[in-house]
């Protein structure tokens, strides 16, 4: 790399090679020189002989205090990927001095795994869909987030969750075992007090169900959606534990196409303004949920706004239900399950 003259070093270099110059110039060519005594005249040339070598030190000195802050900056540099790489690097080494080349074979297979899953990643903005069990992990890390900001921010937390629920029939699903653990967890975080809005989307069947002009209740191993969709009510809406910090809208799948096509999501809002949202919930080719995180702000702020268009008094739960339902029996049918929704 070639080497770039700083502005001090162009002037010094002018300074060394003047210097000389000028004093033999002024003792032996100058009229006024000539007639100086020897004395001088040997004193100017010893001082212009003797700049060149002071700027010389001093350009030294300088070079010297440049490196010295050269290193200091790689070395804060070097500390700073060291820390960076501390959670990687002592398994790294364990494999490497393990001198086990079966074991080494398996690590290069997974790190190259590894690595195409951040290389993807940072292509396309997202973590692509993610298996259930690191779904699951995604989920219940966003909740811990929000209610660790509630901890720590207390009386001037203003963070929430913002949701999308689909429930069209091939998107349901009933687990009992990942399922059931997440659903505790929503109810931690509204009990917690921690403000909780909720789209829902409902497909054509369970509208139909709901709005006709007499309710029957499918039974229980079809339209499981509607069912799902039940369960949420009973849930939020089951006296005497009616959750007041949680809000639910509710919009039919043709109202908002582009929604629609995303399924569903979870998110949260922190304190601090910060967004964070697990995006497309849908069900895998294996019968088993999925979502994919998204990295892009702009994007997760484009999410929010249409997710907004819909949490109006207009779409609350409160005010659709007792209007589409009319005088069909689902209220009553509520009211039995203990579910009490009613307009404000």
């Amino acid at each position: 790399m070639k080497k770039k003259w700083a502005a001090i070093e162009i002037i010094i270099l002018i300074f060394e090679v003047l210097a000389p110059v000028a004093s033999i110039l002024v003792t032996c060519v100058y009229p006024q020189g000539k007639a100086l005594s020897e004395d001088i005249k040997l004193a100017i040339i010893g001082a212009g002989i003797a700049i060149p070598i002071i700027l010389v030190q001093f350009s030294v000195t300088v070079g010297q205090n440049k490196s010295e802050n050269d290193l200091e900056e790689l070395a804060t540099n070097m500390t700073d990927m060291t820390i960076k790489l501390s959670h990687i690097s002592p398994i790294l080494e364990k494999v490497f001095l393990s001198g086990n080349d079966r074991v080494k074979r398996f690590v290069y297979r997974r790190m190259g795994e590894v690595n195409k899953t951040i290389q993807s990643a940072l292509s396309n903005n997202n973590s692509g869909n993610l298996r259930p069990s690191e779904y699951y992990e995604e989920l219940l890390y966003l909740a811990d987030m929000i209610i660790k900001d509630k901890d720590e921010q207390k009386r001037n937390f203003t963070g929430e969750v913002w949701a999308m629920t689909s429930f069209a029939e091939e998107e349901w699903i009933a687990d009992e075992g990942y399922e059931k653990l997440w659903t505790e967890k929503l109810r931690h975080i509204v009990d917690r007090g921690i403000k909780t809005r909720r789209l829902c989307i409902i497909p054509d069947n369970v509208y139909r169900i709901i709005t006709g002009e007499t309710f029957s209740e499918p039974a229980a191993n079809t339209e499981k959606s509607f069912h799902g969709f039940v369960k949420l009510l009973e849930i939020y809406y089951g006296t005497p534990t009616s959750k007041k910090t949680a809000e639910h809208y509710l919009i039919r799948t043709s109202d908002n196409p582009e929604l629609n096509q995303i399924k569903g999501f979870f998110a949260i809002k922190l304190t601090n303004g910060d967004l964070h949202i697990l995006h497309g919930e849908t069900v895998n080719e294996n019968g088993a949920l999925t979502a994919k995180v998204l990295f892009d702000p702009i994007e997760i702020q484009s999410v929010r706004g249409r997710f907004e268009l819909y949490t109006g008094y207009n779409y609350a739960m409160g005010q659709v239900i007792p209007f589409i339902a009319k005088q069909n029996g689902f209220i009553e049918y509520l009211r039995k399950r203990n579910v009490r929704i009613e307009s404000s």
